[in-house]
């Protein structure tokens, strides 16, 4: 064994291309499942305004409008989190090779 092979920080890692198709998919899966999760919110929050605002005796105002305000604060956080995806993706585009 030559002093090439002994130091070969390569052999040592796994680059198998199941390993990175299975981080993809599930870094899609997470995100699909954010966004879902931010549309369900708000859909929600939106079905509970309807609610009282049609007057049903079981929906309390606060109950509307800490609900619209979790719905809003999810959606500036997806928002953020694109952009921040957005300026990663630009960032790495931008680099020399």
């Amino acid at each position: 064994m030559n002093s090439i092979e002994a130091f070969n920080p390569a052999t040592k890692l796994d680059f198998s291309s199941n390993q990175q198709v299975s981080k993809e998919q599930n870094f899609v899966a997470e995100l699909k499942m954010a966004l879902d999760k931010i549309s369900q919110t708000q859909i929600e929050a939106s079905k509970q305004a309807k609610a009282f605002e049609m007057g049903e005796p079981n929906v309390s105002l606060n109950e509307v409008m800490v609900n619209m305000q979790k719905s809003s604060i999810s959606l500036q956080f997806g928002v953020q989190v694109r952009n921040k995806l957005v300026a990663a993706y630009q960032e790495i585009m931008n680099m020399n090779v």
